[in-house]
């Protein structure tokens, strides 16, 4: 098997995992359009299958919550198979299979073109010349249409039957794909035989194919077709809406992750796959107790110290990881144990920052583990829509999933729980965020249909946290020496008197040393106070306005609120709401209502 080309761990999980498809320049330029393999596919291309593999990671509660032994990274490097060394591979399916050539404009399915042993290169045997080293070879091109649906099957566009055959015609003989003026309407399919010609004018509109059926395939694993009732839709092989990847992450928080669950590590899936909690205090006491390193422990404790982690895995909550880590942010380690993957510093509050925000964290040093679930065409799946159609990553169900983990350092900041709740109580915030709210679930629907309920509650609390953290990330690239791209947020927020409110900005990076710390210096006292204060003059004046303040801008998305590419957008990788759910007004109004902000009181003291 041949290399084709080369993507970096991480990109794996951001776009190109199972399911996706692929362009790369084989030799001499010439592309190569693949679609890449299903898991098992991986374990076919493995000396060591599923977690037997030397490259896995674990994070046990994103496991339980997953219900999985553990994770898989991408393949990277090389490894020992008997006594011979071989380079780790990700395996692909060459998708589309029909090509066109660039000298005749032939389209062809690939098994009608020229091809080498071993090579993925398709060439013309007709538009080549020579043979040979001195060979001159014409390399056909993947089409850049194909068919999809929202369960994510993929097939090939029906080239086919696209033109309008005279009857008598067998459809045997090729077909040209002409490109004579601009645009899909100067892009036409012709018959050789028949002489019939369609240009691909609306082909990308919604019913442009027809009584053409879904046929419920899914080249990346080349299972059997099933049935499949959703509508198929053509779309451009590189269009942003052929793969969403649905991920899970979560931080590496207390209480795991610490010197105590490494101890434990060698008889960590014993413990986990007991069919019985009441044979724990035999098993530590027989087991695990005679070889404890700290002989002052007694097996009463150390049997308790175990079921508080085992409970946690056991908990029906185990599915929202987010409360935990706003706890450990907010509350910090407990004590008596070293947590070498998470490491925070508490700050003093900025003055001017009272009776606005509660807390202030540098956090020093963090890892997060994110895991590739499937994905979705067409579009992202929403917050935590469980009912949302994703498509698997393998044939059957696995004991693992892809992942990477990142290590790095940020920010937290938590609000004032008790302004916040006096301030998105008043009626004129509510009124505002409603309207946010139905404009949301209404474009939403318009895409997903009347079946399943919208998964966000687009609240006051929800626009405030979400819009502050953009708002930050701007002003922080500024000063970090970190770009935009590279500052993730991470949302803390749930309804009622005791729900979260708060955000974590963090920066990460594959390798174990993490980042340089520029970031968690930012969260100092002394720094955070202005930036903050900058961020929040920013949004007053926007390059757009009017059309931004007055919510013109952002019509498209349903939403009419004050967010545009100008004053709050960051880059898709930043955000987890693919910039949707954003307005400045609420936290500096507008300029209709100067008070329907939060922190108008704070810019009005410092103006």
């Amino acid at each position: 098997m041949k290399p084709i080309g080369k993507i970096r761990r991480s990109q794996v999980l951001s776009g190109n995992g199972p399911g996706a498809i692929i362009d790369f320049r084989g030799e001499n330029g010439a592309p190569v359009s693949v679609v890449a393999a299903g898991l098992e596919a991986w374990d076919k291309l493995s000396g060591k299958r599923g977690l037997l593999n030397d490259q896995r990671i674990h994070h046990d509660q994103l496991q339980a919550k997953l219900q999985v032994s553990g994770f898989r990274l991408p393949p990277v490097g090389e490894e020992t198979v008997g006594r011979e060394k071989r380079q780790r591979l990700l395996p692909s399916y060459r998708f589309p299979d029909w090509h066109v050539c660039p000298g005749c404009k032939l389209l062809q399915r690939s098994r009608s073109w020229g091809a080498e042993i071993e090579k993925p290169e398709l060439f013309c045997n007709a538009c080549s010349v020579g043979r040979g080293r001195r060979a001159r070879k014409t390399y056909v091109v993947p089409v850049r249409f194909i068919v999809t649906c929202a369960a994510g099957h993929l097939q090939d566009f029906p080239w086919l039957s696209w033109p309008r055959h005279s009857e008598g015609c067998s459809r045997k003989r090729p077909l040209t794909l002409i490109g004579e003026g601009a645009g899909l309407k100067g892009l036409k399919v012709h018959c050789t035989e028949c002489r019939a010609e369609r240009d691909l004018d609306g082909a990308l509109s919604p019913g442009a194919l027809g009584k053409l059926r879904c046929e419920g395939r899914s080249p990346w694993l080349r299972s059997a077709p099933c049935d499949c009732s959703h509508e198929p839709v053509a779309i451009q092989r590189g269009a942003s809406n052929a793969y969403f990847p649905v991920i899970a992450s979560a931080l590496d928080v207390p209480p795991f992750g610490g010197s105590f669950r490494d101890s434990l590590d060698e008889y960590w899936d014993e413990l986990v796959s007991l069919d019985d909690r009441k044979q724990l205090p035999d098993y530590v006491r027989k087991r695990l107790h005679p070889k404890w390193p700290e002989p002052n422990v007694s097996a009463d404790e150390l049997t308790s110290r175990i079921s508080r982690l085992l409970n946690l895995l056991d908990d029906d909550d185990v599915g929202d990881l987010r409360p935990n880590e706003h706890l450990m942010l907010c509350a910090g380690a407990p004590g008596g144990e070293t947590f070498s993957e998470f490491r925070i510093r508490p700050q003093a509050l900025p003055p001017e920052m009272g009776g606005l925000l509660d807390q202030l964290v540098s956090v020093e040093r963090l890892r997060e583990v994110r895991v590739l679930k499937g994905f979705t065409r067409l579009t992202p799946a929403e917050g935590g829509d469980s009912s949302a159609f994703v498509a698997p990553l393998s044939e059957g169900r696995l004991n693992w999933l892809p992942a990477i983990e990142v290590r790095g350092e940020g920010i937290f900041i938590n609000f004032c729980l008790r302004d916040v709740i006096d301030w998105e109580n008043r009626e004129d915030v509510k009124l505002r965020a409603g309207e946010a709210h139905s404009a949301a679930e209404r474009a939403w629907r318009d895409h997903n249909g009347d079946d399943r309920p919208f998964p966000l509650d687009i609240s006051p609390r929800f626009l405030l946290v979400h819009t502050t953290a953009h708002a930050l990330t701007e002003r922080l690239s500024l000063d970090s020496g970190y770009s935009t791209a590279s500052i993730r947020e991470r949302l803390y927020i749930s309804p009622g008197p005791e729900g979260m409110c708060g955000f974590l900005l963090y920066t990460s990076a594959p390798d174990s040393d993490g980042t340089l710390g520029g970031l968690s210096r930012k969260g100092r006292s002394e720094e955070i106070g202005p930036l903050l204060l900058g961020a929040l003059y920013d949004l007053e004046w926007c390059s757009a306005d009017p059309l931004c303040s007055s919510g013109i801008l952002s019509l498209s998305e349903g939403s009419g609120s004050a967010a545009c590419h100008c004053c709050t957008f960051l880059p898709e990788t930043s955000c987890e709401h693919f910039n949707r759910h954003l307005d400045r007004a609420m936290l500096i109004g507008t300029p209709e209502k100067p008070d329907l902000g939060f922190f108008r009181p704070l810019l009005n003291r410092n103006k």
